[in-house]
């Protein structure tokens, strides 16, 4: 039988800023969003004295951030994608079958388990991420995703650890668990079930008409019905799953020329290319898009195009021209640009990768990527980088209060006093 684990980071972003911070452990801290815009992760401590309002402007918080000494940082991504990392490669000793759901979650499925004591194999889990990364982490385990999800939910609530295998443990969580916080179930979808009386996750489960289901909610819907059902209809999906990746960013001030949005594009660009290189995947078509801040009292601009490849590349300065390239059909002058960012689409293994027909060998600059990464890697990200990226940067994010990159810079790395 076939069981799912849902391991979940704490307050993560947090929880990266104390394992380098020891004195702010036990202390209410809360993270920044880009630009030092709006509070985005919150520690228990914090929510305990009324913050954890998501997305709530830092300007009304500071009066209330300086009464009560909130440790307050900017976001810090290149930390946070870097802790991440040594999450998931910490779970992957417990199982080959791993899916990194986001950035804070992964999905473990267990195979061949049913004779396990589920309930000491998470504290394991547990125990073992916090011993070699830091970071505190709620493990769920139970037969489907979506249960899984659930049980992960309960953790957080309890001891950290919540196992549900058996049907009368899971209708008992099921019972008193609101449908609207059902993974997979929006804010609408719960509107739509509550017309029909549908109030709880046992409530959804056992309805019995799933031809309305499906009507109201379509497949996603009935999967995730039967998955409450114990049917497993959500599988793990590999890294080669995946269909897109992308970087993006609010601009630190407005920014109105071709010039900059050009600069800030060969930068996301540069950096949605290195992931690609990173899970040896290629893509065959790139998105870009610029708009202007829908919450200003300016003219209003929301620009966006595609380029496809003739074949798949990573290599980051065919990138960065179809970018360009995109810009110059989409950039319209006169407007205050706010956001812009880079995606790229139709993903897969590079070993599947499907060569023109006109090419006799794929030409991806792979030694000069495979260079320029590696002083990367050894330097500090953007040691080189393309000329296009610009030197300046006078559109990057705003951080004011943002950490050291504890584990990426030589020259940031904590230093031990004898």
């Amino acid at each position: 039988m076939k069981y799912f684990c849902l391991v979940d980071c704490n307050s993560f972003y947090c929880s990266c800023e104390r394992v380098w911070r020891p004195e702010i452990r036990g202390k209410p801290v809360i993270v920044l969003s880009n630009n030092d815009g709006c509070a985005i992760a919150f520690t228990k401590e914090a929510k305990a004295i009324g913050f954890g309002q998501m997305c709530e402007p830092y300007f009304q918080l500071k009066d209330r951030i300086k009464k009560y000494k909130v440790k307050v940082f900017s976001s810090n991504y290149t930390l946070y994608d870097n802790m991440s990392k040594r999450v998931m490669d910490t779970l992957r000793q417990f199982t080959p079958d791993l899916e990194i759901y986001s950035v804070d979650e992964a999905f473990l499925q267990f195979e061949g388990f049913d004779h396990y004591d589920f309930e000491k194999y998470g504290k394991e889990i547990r125990s073992e991420v916090l011993s070699a990364t830091g970071i505190p982490v709620g493990v769920g385990i139970s037969t489907t995703k979506v249960l899984s999800k659930i049980a992960n939910k309960m953790a957080k609530k309890n001891s950290g650890v919540w196992i549900m295998t058996k049907a009368a443990e899971i209708d008992q969580v099921l019972k008193n668990f609101p449908i609207k916080d059902i993974w997979g179930i929006g804010h609408r979808s719960a509107i739509k079930l509550n017309t029909l009386g549908i109030k709880t996750a046992y409530e959804f489960k056992t309805f019995k008409n799933e031809a309305l289901i499906q009507k109201l909610l379509t497949k996603t819907g009935r999967e995730i019905q039967e998955e409450l059902r114990g049917v497993s209809c959500l599988s793990i999906e590999s890294p080669e799953d995946k269909k897109n990746t992308g970087s993006s960013r609010s601009f630190g001030q407005p920014v109105y020329s071709k010039g900059e949005l050009k600069e800030a594009l060969a930068h996301f660009a540069t950096h949605a290319s290195l992931k690609l290189r990173r899970q040896k995947s290629v893509c065959f078509s790139l998105s870009i898009f610029i708009h202007t801040s829908p919450f200003k009292e300016v003219p209003q601009y929301f620009g966006e195009g595609r380029y496809n490849f003739s074949t798949g590349t990573s290599d980051t300065l065919k990138i960065i021209r179809a970018a360009h390239e995109v810009l110059d059909e989409i950039y319209r002058p006169g407007f205050e640009y706010k956001k812009a960012g880079v995606l790229l689409n139709h993903i897969v293994p590079k070993n599947e990768n499907q060569l023109d027909l006109f090419q006799s060998h794929l030409d991806d600059n792979e030694k000069l990527n495979e260079v320029v990464d590696l002083i990367n890697k050894k330097y500090g990200d953007h040691t080189i980088k393309s000329a296009a990226c610009g030197v300046s940067q006078d559109w990057k994010t705003v951080a004011n209060y943002k950490s050291q990159k504890y584990t990426t810079n030589w020259k940031e790395l904590l230093k031990v006093k004898p």
